[in-house]
């Protein structure tokens, strides 16, 4: 019997961590056109991964297709609400397993489906009488963009909307626009005006339905109405700050806690924004001429957008409180806090001030310390998820291993590459605000994990102004004996946060390399063993310094050592007895570890036969370990025997590590790794 029990794999289940998350679904024929659509709409919906600190949306996003005949795997609905947009067109029409598995997809009250017509001919499969996004009949210049603000609107409307109508249409489900503006600023009334009609005479008015006050009408009878539901685009104006009546719809967005973005159409100056209109997104627009086509999709999409980031921010910390991860008594913010907040944080009763909360948490990133230095000095907590209740791992050296896995894999659990660059980013963020050394053994190159990770460092260090913020790297030889100059400036970048540690040559090849200062191809077997005991000797230097090792993704073949790198590394970390996290849920070897402990076969990929097969050139290899070093031989068997009893000392129960084996969830993955780590503090403690 294995160590664990394959009950969470067997039965598909997990419990609900993400309050919402998304799939896109696309017959493998239509990759060059929805390819590009994907990947946008994704990069508005997710944290993008080349600005660490960005305060943007983070959904969790899959993927269905396939690289091959047949259909994707079945979608399992792991969120609180589920929102599943199948791309149809001919393509999918024809095929009648395609059809099939489409007109299967899951439909229930959790489980939302909205199919998107990429022509004609996708209008004839019936997936349940569903009305479809058209997107056949967009304009072909704006086509994303008006795929982005429909795909965003069945978010909030369905996932985020408390008074969602199932059965409304049009206007009756529309996300509600305030247009905020002076009445006397002419470039404000018509960008007002603009906005307006774009949205009453186009498809805009299924996604959109915006007020505009007209004059005469008194603020306590209809503004704070009319904002009570809506999402307010302050327009500034020349004259706009210094109105009182826009002055007052501003305070009753933040008062009402309302989503809001600004839209800057400055001509010339104004002599001071009123500064409760701040802390929100901001659109400029040229105050000259006729505002554009682009520019109304702009500013619609920077509001839906916004509104969506708002009220899933809200959702998400709501999810934390439940998963303890942030207290139950701290005040959620779904912005930054800010002067506006203060009466929901304060309260004056019978000559003394009271708190009504003494924690505020807002949404990542964390804002600087001095810009809400007022709140701090009155004794109230503030703190983002990566600052709060922060347990302390100074003096640790903590290792991860993120590394990808072949495409076909990735495809395969409907991930991308950007999934595990996410994960690596996350932990590398909250394991560095706690303190630790991280420790990784990576070569830099572009958009490698390696950058990614070190940007994160540096703009943590920034962000937290703290010196405390150490990586270190070890580099294995002879891989930085062919460094760039693009990688000598990279090396210069990450100074302040990173010690590159570049490791000799191993004393027991030195007699088959003919220059230890000169790069050796691994061209031939021989030079293959040479970077295998190399690649071995970093790993062992690597899990000697660590206090507990983080493993996720890795390739299954076309590595450069005797095993799979992560392989190799987990083992090692069983023989030297260090706790052990392994992040199934994003693939790779590491899901395939995962597996092999939770089930009683072997897996295929784990067996010397499978090995040598999708390895060209591996049985030569193991040929000549077995000749000149038969001690560093591969036991296929002896290390599933070593698997299946593996003892990972990580301080999470067998429920938690199996919901860790599972989940695809960076929030949930980063959330069990920090408990195991705090859990075996507090026992090392005792």
């Amino acid at each position: 019997m294995s160590a664990f029990d394959g009950s969470i794999l067997k039965d598909n289940k997990m419990t609900n961590f993400s309050p919402l998350s998304l799939y896109f679904v696309w017959h493998p024929a239509d990759e060059p056109t929805v390819k590009s659509l994907v990947e946008f709409c994704t990069t508005q919906l997710q944290r993008d991964v080349k600005k660490p600190f960005s305060r943007a949306i983070n959904l969790p996003i899959f993927y269905r297709t396939t690289r091959q005949k047949g259909v994707p795997s079945p979608i399992a609905t792991l969120s609180e609400k589920t929102l599943i947009f199948p791309f149809v067109g001919k393509e999918a029409a024809a095929d009648r397993e395609w059809s099939d598995y489409l007109e299967g997809l899951p439909a229930t009250k959790d489980c939302h489906v909205v199919p998107i017509a990429m022509d004609e001919d996708g209008l004839r499969l019936d997936l349940g009488k569903r009305n479809f996004i058209r997107s056949f009949q967009f304009e072909r210049a704006y086509m994303k963009e008006y795929l982005l603000i429909s795909i965003a609107h069945e978010i909030y409307r369905y996932g985020l909307n408390e008074s969602f109508d199932p059965i409304g249409l049009g206007k009756n489900n529309a996300l509600k626009i305030f247009l905020s503006h002076a009445k006397d600023g002419k470039h404000g009334i018509n960008v007002a005006a603009a906005l307006k009609a774009f949205i009453d005479n186009s498809n805009m008015r299924n996604f959109f339905d915006a007020t505009d006050i007209a004059a005469g009408y008194r603020f306590d009878e209809e503004i704070r109405a009319h904002i009570q539901g809506s999402t307010l685009i302050a327009i500034h104006s020349d004259p706009y700050s210094s109105r009182y009546w826009c002055q007052l719809e501003v305070l009753a967005a933040k008062d009402l806690d309302r989503p809001m973005i600004a839209v800057d159409c400055l001509e010339e100056f104004e002599d001071r924004r009123f500064p409760f209109a701040s802390n929100i997104p901001g659109v400029h627009v040229h105050p000259e001429g006729d505002i554009t086509h682009k520019d109304l999709l702009r500013i619609l999409s920077v509001t839906i957008l916004e509104t969506v980031r708002f009220f899933y921010s809200k959702q998400l910390l709501l999810y934390y409180k439940n998963v303890g991860w942030i207290g139950s008594d701290a005040e959620i913010r779904p912005r930054p806090p800010e002067v506006s907040d203060v009466d929901k944080i304060l309260t004056y009763d019978a000559g003394s001030i009271c708190y009504k909360h003494t924690t505020i948490v807002y949404p990542e990133p964390p804002v600087y310390v001095e810009e809400l230095k007022f709140l701090s000095e009155l004794g109230i907590n503030i703190h983002t998820p990566l600052t709060y209740n922060t347990y302390v791992l100074k003096g640790k050296n903590i290792g991860i291993s993120v590394s990808d896995p072949s495409e076909e894999e990735l495809t395969a659990i409907g991930q991308s590459a950007f999934h595990l660059v996410q994960l690596s980013q996350a932990l590398a963020r909250h394991l560095l605000a706690r303190e630790c050394t991280l420790v990784y053994g990576g070569d830099l190159r572009e958009n490698g994990f390696t950058q990614f990770i070190f940007d994160e460092a540096l703009s943590l260090q920034t962000r937290l102004q703290t010196q405390d913020i150490h990586v270190e790297n070890f580099i294995a030889w002879p891989i930085y004996n062919n460094d760039s100059i693009d990688v000598k400036r990279w090396k210069a970048k990450y100074r302040s946060v990173a010690d590159m540690i570049e490791l000799p040559l191993p004393e027991d090849v030195k007699g088959v390399v003919p220059s230890a200062s000169v790069y050796l191809p691994p061209t031939n077997v021989q030079n293959l063993f040479v970077w295998s005991r190399s690649l071995t000797a970093m790993r062992e230097q690597i899990i000697e310094k660590c206090d507990a090792r983080i493993c996720a993704g890795g390739k299954h073949a076309n590595y450069k050592g005797m095993m799979p790198g992560v392989l190799e590394e987990v083992l090692l970390a069983l023989e030297k007895e260090r706790p052990i996290y392994l992040l199934g849920g994003f693939g790779g070897i590491t899901a395939t570890l995962c597996q092999c402990m939770l089930e009683e076969v072997v897996p295929q990929k784990l067996t010397r036969k499978w090995q040598i097969a999708n390895n060209l050139g591996y049985s030569d290899l193991l040929r000549y370990f077995a000749k000149i070093a038969p001690q560093f031989s591969v036991d296929y068997p002896a290390v599933v025997s070593k698997l299946k009893k593996a003892d990972l000392r990580n301080g999470l129960t067998k429920s938690e590590n199996e919901t860790l084996f599972t989940t695809p969830f960076v929030d949930e993955a980063v959330h069990l790794v920090l408990k195991g780590l705090k859990s075996i503090g507090e026992r090392a403690s005792i």
